[in-house]
């Protein structure tokens, strides 16, 4: 787990996580039946979120157009970052359980970063609402449909990581001496979308 929190945050994508489990079978690429059900219900999900912004975007002009992408793309940012808090938040837990010596410096180190992140993810948060509440182009329910149906893809593609921890003392210390960039670089990342508007409307109107 703690790989892939580091993985997740390293590439941010703001969209479908490719699935990287096929394996070779004579001399082929092949996946199980399993993980071919997983893949296509992930490729479903896409689809469908697809078709429904395609739904939406049909309807606006181009303003109202730049106003939506800024909405849907900023949410989707917020919701990887989301995942990646999740993912370090499981990992101290289990670092600081399978660790009692290193259990301080974990939770303490933690609750740095999670206060300084959790404060840049509700600012965010905020501004997302904000832009929703100010248009009436789409609905609420059609918004909140929308970032629910990335919430779930999300969590369809986080599945298909493995989720076993990994809780050596060397994992655990690569995780905290992470842990000062993954703040900073959130926190940046997060900032940008408060100003992703606004830089939209320049690029347009040029």
């Amino acid at each position: 787990m703690l790989l892939r929190i580091f993985f997740v945050f390293s590439c941010l994508s703001l969209f479908v996580v490719p699935l990287n489990y096929a394996h070779a079978q004579t001399g082929e690429q092949e996946l199980s039946e399993e993980q071919q059900k997983a893949k296509d219900l992930a490729k479903a999900q896409a689809d469908a979120l697809q078709e429904r912004i395609n739904g939406v975007m049909n309807e606006l002009d181009q303003g109202e157009m730049t106003h939506f992408m800024v909405i849907y793309t900023n949410y989707n940012l917020y919701s990887v970052v989301k995942a990646v808090r999740e993912d370090v938040k499981n990992a101290v837990g289990g670092c600081a359980k399978n660790n009692p010596a290193m259990a301080d410096d974990l939770n303490n180190r933690y609750s740095r970063w999670e206060g300084s992140v959790g404060s840049s993810m509700k600012e965010v948060d905020d501004n997302i609402q904000s832009m929703a509440l100010a248009q009436d182009y789409v609905s609420q329910n059609e918004l909140k449909t929308i970032f629910s149906m990335i919430d779930e893809m999300r969590a369809m593609n986080s599945s298909q990581f493995e989720k076993t921890p990994v809780t050596t003392p060397e994992a655990c210390e690569f995780m905290m001496s992470k842990m000062d960039e993954t703040q900073e670089n959130m926190i940046r990342l997060l900032s940008g979308t408060l100003q992703s508007y606004p830089n939209m409307l320049r690029k347009t109107q040029k």
